[in-house]
């Protein structure tokens, strides 16, 4: 009997227990939902996002095509031998050289004795020419005293005269030997570098035969060819954009070549590179304007929000309220595109921050950017 007493006192205790757990659960739970809903009716959504804005811009752009390119140097020379001889020496590959430098030497023993034998011819001619001047003015100076005829005077001057002419013709073949000494040195005809040699020492070069492939790597541009249709909406001085795998420049059109290929139909553009380390022969990428360029709204690219089903732009209102603008995508240039929607040129959009951004909810701006106009 004492047992089921016990037994029972128990389950009071308990029953009593569980009651007051259950009583405290449920006022906890009251006052959680409570306060949810006191924070819901007192806020007005999430709280304010702090995005970076820039501001939509009235541009001229026009669509783009790309055309394939490569770089090239504008100066490729194959130098060559300007006499004949020997071949004695040979700058070697990938040496670099500044204008003037020698990048060939020919031997210099046949050029130096011909240059000594013109000097020497040079010297009697030159004796004889004063010796028959000397002459003829001594009997000139006589007169009918002299006893010398007329065809005989005659005669002498024309001897002076045709000494004289000899003596001529030997300073130029003087020069002429002392012109090809100097050319047994080949100087490099600008700054580059020596990327091949098309002769080697000990071969006999003649004129004309080439020695060394200089290239200039430094003054740099871009060879392309374009069907006509794109080539007729760019000029010399137009800029373009040209890429080289992830590196983008923008470059100034030097030439549009207007003969176009017979069989391809293609016209050359030339294209300068300033300031580029591109390696020559690089393959490169055009874009060109593939119609007129006319004015249009556009948008830094870091504006646009991308979904499966919607392209759209985030504009600020004065009350730095977000509004969510579905737009369409137009012509682009750089870090701007065109963008078709309710937008206009003026307006604020989201830059940075606009991937959780909900429409018509309220901003705070970062300070990447200015206050929008009030």
């Amino acid at each position: 009997m004492n047992r089921n007493v016990l037994l029972a006192g128990s389950a009071a205790v308990l029953l009593a227990v569980a009651g007051s757990a259950a009583y405290f659960l449920n006022n906890g739970a009251g006052a959680g939902a409570d306060a949810a809903a006191s924070a819901a009716a007192d806020g007005n959504g999430p709280p304010p996002a702090v995005v970076a804005v820039a501001k939509a811009e009235e541009r001229r752009l026009a669509p783009h095509a790309e055309t394939p390119g490569s770089v090239v140097s504008t100066r490729d020379s194959l130098v060559a031998a300007a006499t004949s001889g020997k071949i004695e020496w040979v700058a070697e590959i990938g040496a670099e050289v500044e204008e003037g430098d020698v990048i060939a030497r020919l031997e210099r023993n046949d050029a130096e004795l011909a240059f000594h034998d013109s000097a020497a011819e040079v010297a009697r001619l030159k004796s004889r020419a004063e010796y028959l001047a000397r002459l003829y003015d001594r009997f000139k100076g006589l007169g009918v005293e002299a006893g010398e005829s007329e065809s005989a005077m005659d005669q002498m001057r024309a001897d002076r005269d045709d000494a004289r002419q000899a003596l001529r013709q030997a300073e130029v073949a003087h020069e002429r030997a002392a012109l090809n000494l100097q050319r047994t040195e080949v100087p490099a005809p600008f700054a580059g570098r020596v990327v091949s040699q098309e002769a080697q020492a000990g071969e006999y070069a003649n004129p004309g035969a080439g020695l060394v492939r200089l290239v200039d790597t430094h003054r740099l541009e871009v060879t392309a060819r374009a069907p006509a249709s794109l080539a007729r909406n760019i000029a010399a001085g137009d800029r373009v954009r040209v890429a080289n795998g992830a590196q983008t420049k923008e470059a100034v059109v030097r030439a549009v070549v207007p003969v176009g290929d017979a069989l391809s139909r293609m016209l050359e553009l030339r294209i300068e590179l300033a300031d580029a380390d591109w390696y020559i022969g690089s393959a490169v990428r055009v874009a060109l304007p593939a119609a007129e360029a006319r004015r249009v709204v556009a948008a830094p690219r870091d504006a646009l929000v991308l979904r499966a089903d919607r392209i759209s732009v985030f504009v600020i209102g004065r009350d730095r309220t977000a509004r969510q603008v579905d737009v369409e995508l137009g012509a682009a240039e750089g870090d701007f595109i065109e963008v078709i929607g309710d937008i206009k040129a003026g307006d604020k959009v989201v830059i940075r921050g606009g991937e959780r951004l909900r429409d018509g909810q309220t901003v705070t701006l970062s300070a990447l950017t200015d206050e929008p106009s009030v």
